[in-house]
């Protein structure tokens, strides 16, 4: 052992302060964070055991529950804990009667019905090996009822791939009624933009993550646009809740503690928080359509996703939906794009920008076929003139 981590060791159990420094994580190399005072099992369990008794504390209070305080509990590190609480507090938070239930139909009829069916026999990578067949086929077909039953409460309401990851998600925490009900009432909300005919609103949704990146980080977020990578990558994050790319089960129960205390754009902050994040492995690819998009679409497993979520509710606080629903259209005004030849901000300098653009392949190219094209058009006038 070093002499810089016995002398860290010492100081931990006389209990001193020890001097933070940074360190650069593997995974991004460029990426350095802040190695924090090393907490012990013991403080691990404490923080925990004193957050169980707030959250029971909580339940306690029956239909009288703060929803701030829920809120607060479902932001914080580790979310809610435990699928125990979760079956309480999602619904209490959302204000679902425990005693409702959606209405019964017959699901063979419903218009989606086949590709609902494809779908959720697609879904066996998120089903636990341990299940037998039986047990198999029994959770799917509680999946698809889940997933029917909610969407058929409303006629506009229409499905979409992903809606069953999400519903999954559900199912396994709160179980077939519970889960189909508090579908329905996403359907109503979070999801809203989603069950549409079409996924035009989901799609302006995705493009707000660039501008959200520019406003912390304008090299990345220009970076991003001049490869012309688009927010496409970002698709299965924001309509599944990130349950289709994460394996981590626990992880995604956390993300959906932030999901549903939050208003419907939170995973588009989150989508733009990890982004960010991954600034260096982004920049690091040469900036052009297919590296740029493989690096964004491909999301690591160990994402800090705490220190993520503290991230995106700063963007949110800062930014919040009233704001970031104009930020387009501030980047339309200032950004012309040129395809594959970079970007004009004509908001500024415009004739120096001009200038610069014309020394440009795509600005030589328009200037020679301009010059080409007025003299074949002079050479015709000249030679129709002596032709008379």
């Amino acid at each position: 052992m070093s002499k810089r981590s016995s002398v860290y060791d010492e100081k931990l159990a006389q209990g001193k302060p020890v001097a933070r420094e940074p360190v650069t994580r593997y995974d991004d190399p460029c990426h350095v964070v802040v190695r924090k005072r090393r907490r012990s099992a013991q403080d691990v369990a404490e923080r925990r055991l004193e957050k169980e008794r707030q959250i029971r504390k909580l339940i306690e209070q029956g239909d009288k529950i703060p929803l701030k305080e829920i809120r607060s509990l479902a932001l914080s590190e580790g979310g809610l804990l435990s699928n125990e609480y979760r079956k309480v507090l999602w619904l209490r938070y959302l204000a679902v009667d425990i005693e409702d239930s959606v209405t019964e139909c017959d699901i063979t009829e419903f218009r989606d019905y086949t590709q609902v069916c494809l779908d959720v026999h697609r879904c066996s990578s998120r089903l636990s090996p341990d299940l037998s067949s039986r047990e198999v086929l029994a959770l799917k077909s509680r999946l698809r009822n889940v997933i029917i039953k909610s969407l058929a409460e409303r006629p506009n309401r229409h499905y979409y791939q992903g809606y069953h990851d999400v519903s999954l998600t559900l199912l396994y925490v709160l179980g077939e009624r519970r889960a189909a009900t508090l579908m329905s009432c996403l359907c109503r909300a979070h999801l809203a933009s989603h069950v549409r005919e079409n996924l035009d609103e989901t799609s302006q949704q995705m493009k707000l993550i660039v501008p959200l990146v520019s406003q912390k980080n304008p090299e990345l977020a220009e970076f991003i646009l001049r490869s012309e990578a688009g927010t496409m990558f970002s698709l299965s994050w924001i309509i599944t809740w990130f349950a289709y790319v994460l394996d981590d089960e626990h992880t995604i129960y956390r993300l959906y503690d932030v999901f549903l205390t939050t208003p419907p754009l939170m995973p588009v902050y989150l989508s733009a928080a990890v982004v960010l994040y991954r600034k260096c492995q982004i920049m690091s690819v040469e900036c052009e359509l297919s590296s740029v998009h493989q690096v964004l679409h491909h999301l690591p497993q160990d994402l800090p996703f705490d220190l993520l979520i503290r991230n995106a509710v700063e963007l949110l606080e800062e930014f919040p939906p009233s704001v970031i629903k104009t930020l387009p259209v501030k980047q339309q005004e200032i950004i012309l794009q040129v395809s594959r030849f970079g970007y004009l901000d004509w908001s500024r300098n415009w004739a120096s920008k001009l200038l610069e653009y014309a020394n440009t392949p795509a600005g030589i190219a328009i200037s020679s076929s301009f010059l080409v094209g007025f003299a074949a058009l002079a050479i015709s006038a000249y030679s129709g003139r002596f032709s008379l």
